[in-house]
């Protein structure tokens, strides 16, 4: 009776080990389409007129006021 036990045993074990590996479909059921606006790179922006270069010489002159070191005097 213990053999039978131990073969029941098993086969639960191993039957409930096999039903983890299921894989599931993750898909998306409906394919969704973007409804926002179309964004633009910053640099193409009006102000800079798509020069590159003028849009990081901005972002230069702006992080200079976030930069703690050179906001205060100390020397």
């Amino acid at each position: 009776m213990t053999r039978r036990k131990l073969a029941v045993t098993l086969l639960g074990c191993a039957a409930f080990g096999l039903i983890g590996c299921g894989e599931i479909d993750q898909k998306a059921k409906v394919e969704k389409v973007y409804a926002g606006k179309k964004d633009t790179r910053a640099a193409e922006d009006p102000r800079f007129g798509g020069d590159r270069k003028k849009w990081e010489a901005t972002l230069a002159e702006r992080s200079k006021g976030q930069n703690e070191y050179l906001r205060t005097e100390i020397k």
